[in-house]
């Protein structure tokens, strides 16, 4: 059963977007997008391996599996692909440290990530502050701080850039900016084109203007966008944007959440849709943490823009229920599935490795309501213009 969200909520997020309390039923007129939370853990070589890569495998795996079912049409990834973006860690115990300098992170999510590749699923993906050629896990001279903003894709461009055997020749992989940390992508579901763009973490004006070409180019058609900073996580019902950004680009010309929507999102009317990850709650005694939350805000046109984070890299209990049995993520996926008959988007989270749905029949699978795990929204207009436009199209 689908949670109801509190109503205190459903008006603090906006009094026009209608938020049920049950999915629409499935059939023909459905379709799904899947969003792959911050995989680091999975490929961390200082945590146990091969169970992280294992778990993020079986993810891929389990999208092309049932691509059929759900008529799965897209995915996303929200960043931080891998834990150390430089190479460069150490592991050990105070002043007994051990350092390392490998790429084997990039490698095994190469591996993952070409599930999809070889199935020909469409995905994207974006960086996160730990994919930077210059971020560190430790302290040093290398670390983001003072007049160090993160900066460098090379890595990211080798392995993930447009030239990459995932994206090269693709015809729904539209084109890149910015050493491949930016990029688009357009498919077609439910007899709606849609159009995605991907930005890098706290996206410079340069980038901006790159988007705004972008949207520029595929005028009208519903818009997703996928950040890797956006919204900060909730235990008590607040639903603020992050704003790490100085933590990440000091003295650089990039710009904070709230900026981003100021200068590129609200003043687009065919945005739709922002999903990111980045920030989650520290993980308790049990094992779990939260990662969920939803905002929701009207755009220049006065059009509803649905703005979630879904993050699990806290979360660490296994298959037999023990924390830390796990990898950071546990397996756990974001679902969107549209259908275009009853007008509506179930928002719903699954483990594959635990083979269990989050916020079901009232459970607060991560410590906080279940609603913000397992709800549905109404179509916005974004979408439902252009599909009364395609059915009015079709009677005539």
């Amino acid at each position: 059963m689908t949670s109801r969200i509190p109503s205190t909520l459903i008006a603090a997020l906006l009094g026009t977007a209608t938020i049920l309390v049950a999915a629409g039923p499935a059939g023909a007129s459905t379709f799904t997008i899947a969003v792959v939370s911050d995989t680091q853990n999975y490929t961390d070589v200082t945590l146990p391996q091969p169970r992280g890569v294992n778990t993020f495998v079986e993810q891929m795996q389990y999208l092309v599996d049932t691509r059929d079912e759900k008529n799965l049409a897209f995915v996303t990834f929200v960043g931080d692909i891998v834990q150390h973006g430089n190479g460069q860690f150490r592991t050990g115990t105070i002043g007994q440290y051990t350092y390392w300098d490998t790429r084997t992170e990039w490698d095994y999510a190469n591996i993952a990530v070409s599930v999809l590749h070889q199935a020909d699923l469409p995905f994207s993906l974006v960086p996160g502050n730990h994919d930077y050629d210059n971020y560190s896990w430790y302290s040093g001279v290398l670390s983001p701080g003072a007049s160090r903003p993160l900066a460098g894709g090379s890595l990211w461009n080798a392995y993930f850039g447009p030239n990459s055997r995932h994206f090269a020749g693709k015809d729904w992989y539209g084109g890149p900016s910015n050493n491949g940390m930016n990029s688009f992508q357009t498919f077609s579901a439910g007899g709606i084109d849609f159009l995605h763009i991907g930005l890098q973490m706290e996206p410079t004006p340069a980038d901006l203007v790159w988007a705004e070409g972008v949207i520029a180019l595929h005028e009208g058609k519903p818009t997703i966008l996928t950040i890797h900073e956006w919204l900060d996580p909730t235990l008590d019902g607040t639903n603020a944007r992050s704003n790490d950004h100085q933590s990440y680009f000091p003295g650089a010309p990039n710009l904070s959440p709230d900026e981003t929507w100021d200068q590129f999102v609200s003043t687009n009317p065919q945005i739709f849709m922002v999903l990111a990850g980045h920030d989650f709650t520290s993980t308790t005694p049990a094992g779990i943490s939260n990662g969920e939350n939803i905002r929701i805000d009207e755009n220049d046109a006065g059009y509803p823009v649905y703005q979630t984070v879904q993050d699990y890299q806290g979360n660490t209990v296994g298959p037999d229920g023990t924390p830390g049995s796990a990898n950071g993520g546990a397996g756990w996926l974001r679902f969107v599935e549209f259908d275009t008959e009853t007008r509506e988007m179930h928002y719903y989270t699954y483990s594959t490795l635990l083979d269990a749905h989050a916020g079901r029949d009232g459970e607060a699978t991560f410590g906080t309501a279940p609603d913000y795990s397992d709800f549905v929204l109404d179509f916005p207009p974004q979408i439902t213009n252009v599909l009364d436009g395609v059915e009015a199209e079709d009677d005539r």
